[in-house]
């Protein structure tokens, strides 16, 4: 039996990974010449992959990737960097230079007694401030000076939720813009808090960084290396079927492979994808996140809940309009607002331009099948 082809939730790399190739050679040129760049788009776009991809490519450089999203605080932002340096290195001599610049946190080296993996632990009763930030950066040129490699901060724009978010910005900057063997990539997916990091003025980082916007893979290119893969498994899928797929999924590259690798998972060998295989694969998506769905449903009041179901009956666009406060029994645009911006807060919903979607599309899926 051939193994499921599809990938989703995860970096791919290689022959798993789809299009995008002037765009990924350009990349590679500006790690190449050591040139900072800023790439931004939604969520599940494929950002992470295309980051990675074009690392791979770059020869002789290894990857220091950092992830911030859900950090609130200096502390959480420092001690994400040095776990970033420990997963590259583990290497015992590079933990105990970590340790001898961090004494005043008294980190100490730890074993996995079933891996073997080394890594860092931390007295919880001591926060990394901001004055830590330099030294926690000149740690990546030092690893820079003994083999080169390039920085990947993700979800950078979460920086922007610490409460000094701009001396920590302040701080990020002045001792980056002095490493300039380092090529650092800084990948975001909230458009406008990116935009501000990068264009404003009053950032820190304006004009530190080459910016580029990336969105949906065009339907023609990802939709023939779909009907590929699923020719692997001698599965056919008509243009049709293929297309109500991107239109399910809101064409976003991440969601719409969970979707085949339902699919792949509902079909035999040989199959012939029909509109009940459609609906099938929805159904296996739907158990397997039932209790994430009923947990986000829990989160919310009764008003919340009704105006997400306006919002799922009536679509995002102009969601303090009267029609959008009259299908959820809103005394007004103003509860409607708050009822919004409580579920951006949860990321059930994001904002795309003037209008608001669903994070995860089959969530919206899974209301309009049980009827609210």
């Amino acid at each position: 039996m051939t193994t499921n082809p599809f990938k989703y939730g995860t970096v791919v790399t290689g022959k798993d990974f789809c299009g995008r190739y002037e765009l990924l050679g350009g990349i590679v040129k500006h790690i190449e010449s050591a040139q900072n760049i800023a790439i931004i788009g939604e969520r599940r776009i494929g950002k992470t992959s295309l980051v990675r991809e074009a690392a791979r490519k770059t020869k002789g450089l290894r990857t220091l990737y950092v992830d911030f999203f859900g950090v609130k605080s200096i502390d959480a932002m420092c001690k994400r960097i040095i776990h970033g340096i420990t997963l590259m290195e583990k290497k015992e001599t590079w933990i105990t230079k970590i340790i001898k610049a961090i004494p005043y946190i008294r980190p100490k080296l730890s074993v996995d007694p079933l891996t073997g993996a080394i890594s860092l632990t931390f007295d919880a009763s001591t926060e990394l401030r901001e004055e830590s930030i330099p030294g926690i950066l000149s740690l990546i040129e030092k690893l820079a000076n003994e083999k080169p490699l390039v920085a990947v901060f993700d979800e950078f724009q979460a920086i922007l939720d610490i409460n000094d978010s701009h001396e920590a910005l302040g701080l990020l900057r002045s001792t980056i813009q002095f490493q300039s063997d380092v090529p650092y990539i800084f990948a975001g997916s909230i458009r406008h808090k990116m935009d501000w990091v990068f264009s404003s003025p009053d950032s820190p980082f304006f004009k530190s960084a080459i910016l580029i916007n990336i969105d949906s893979l065009p339907y023609f290119e990802y939709s023939k290396f779909l009907m590929g893969k699923f020719r692997t498994g001698k599965r056919t899928i008509r243009d049709e079927f293929m297309q109500k797929i991107f239109e399910m999924a809101d064409n976003v590259t991440g969601d719409i492979q969970q979707f085949c690798e339902a699919l792949w998972e509902v079909t035999p060998e040989g199959a012939e994808i029909k509109d009940t295989n459609i609906a099938d694969a929805l159904t296996l998506i739907f158990a397997r996140e039932r209790n994430a769905y009923e947990n986000y449903l829990s989160l919310l009041t009764d008003l919340q809940q009704k105006c997400l179901m306006a919002i799922t009956s009536e679509g995002g666009k102009n969601v303090l309009s009267a029609r959008i406060a009259k299908a959820s029994g809103a005394a007004n645009p103003s509860s409607v607002r708050k009822a919004v911006s409580r579920m951006i807060s949860l990321n059930i919903l994001f904002e795309k331009g003037k209008e608001v979607q669903f994070a995860n599309p089959f969530f919206r899926a899974w209301l309009v099948r049980r009827g609210g």
